[in-house]
């Protein structure tokens, strides 16, 4: 996606068929003997799940993705400073409930910054609720989470029901949300939403459609950006910036890291809410939402992957490196030139 105008520029998912040949589809997942099995209404069902646009489709939990925006809201309502610093000790306990940091052991004091670098869980906790369920809820709809981002494609889903308003959260839902779980969104609900935070703060509606040609190859129509509502400041874009830049530097993103290029990014793992799952069976979305250049964003990529097919799942290298490398081979693309800063692992 282009950050500055909406623009996206390709968007796909693991299953692909063929759109001139949509029900042969089946054919590719399921064997002819599975196909047997399966009456009418069931093909149909499956049919209608491998067409499914999973950018725009499928609602899943965010995970630590989500987190700049408990941050953002934090620093827009002067919550926060950004100096501040939290003692993370591996768990939160929240009306009696034990909320634990993906780090058990616990990150030790870390500053705000420090928080994305490292994922904790534990600050986030604190921060959201020094923010309160008023303003966290606020911006979850100025970021357009549960809404529509208006895409010109069929089928989006809003999620409307499927994350928590002010009035109907509970302090475990805020602290649980404020690092991305138990609420639902959508890839391109996150990628509008990201895209407006590291803009300076403008959310521009999504679109795939730049030009329409006649069969002369004549423009008839052009697709100007649309911007629909301005989301934070540019102080607070500018210290989101500088702290994605930094976790891919330093911190969980720096397999994202690419010789010559200023990389922003942030990992997200969200455990899949399977009821009664433990242990192995446990399963998980993780995604890498990263820009570049990171402190005047051209491209944004997002990548999610959806319960992974490695042992363990929760680890989110494998959306990173999905990351690195669509983005080393669009720079030569989009004229987006090495710069003499470089970044400090590019492993």
């Amino acid at each position: 996606m282009n950050p500055k105008n909406g623009e996206i520029y390709a968007m796909a998912s693991s299953r692909p068929f063929d759109l001139n040949n949509p029900s042969n589809a089946i054919d590719n997942y399921y064997s002819k003997k599975e196909q047997a099995k399966m009456d009418s209404e069931t093909k149909s069902e499956v049919l209608l799940e491998l067409w499914q646009n999973y950018c725009i489709s499928t609602p899943y939990e965010p995970g630590s993705t989500a987190k700049i925006f408990t941050i953002a809201a934090g620093l827009e309502e002067d919550k926060i400073k950004g100096n501040e610093t939290y003692n993370c000790d591996g768990v939160e306990v929240v009306n009696g409930v034990r909320i634990h940091c993906h780090n058990r052991s616990g990150h030790g004091l870390v500053n705000v910054t420090e928080s994305l670098m490292v994922s904790c869980n534990d600050a986030l906790m604190k921060i959201a609720k020094t923010e309160g369920k008023e303003v966290f809820g606020k911006y979850q709809k100025i970021f357009g989470i549960g809404e529509a981002t208006g895409i010109d494609l069929p089928n989006e889903e809003t999620c409307i029901n499927l994350y928590y308003k002010p009035d109907k959260m509970s302090d475990v839902d805020l602290a649980t949300n404020s690092f991305g779980q138990n609420f639902y969104t959508t890839v391109v609900q996150m990628a509008g939403a990201y895209a407006s935070v590291v803009n300076g703060g403008n959310y521009y509606e999504p679109h795939l459609v730049k030009q329409v040609l006649d069969s002369d190859g004549n423009v008839v129509e052009t697709i100007n950006k649309k911007l629909v509502r301005k989301t934070i400041s540019a102080s607070t874009s500018n210290f989101i910036k500088k702290a994605l830049l930094r976790t891919c530097e330093d911190g969980s993103g720096k397999k994202a890291s690419i010789a010559g290029y200023q990389i922003g990014g942030k990992t997200g793992t969200a455990e899949k809410n399977k009821q009664g799952a433990t242990g192995k069976d446990e399963t998980y979305v993780v995604s890498f939402m990263s820009v570049a250049p990171a402190m005047d964003p051209e491209v944004l990529v997002y990548v999610t992957v959806d319960e992974p097919n490695i042992k363990k799942q929760s680890d989110s290298s494998q959306a990173t490196n999905i990351s690195k490398s669509v983005m080393g081979q669009i720079f030569p693309y989009l004229n987006i030139y090495p710069t003499e800063t470089t970044t400090k692992n590019e492993n």
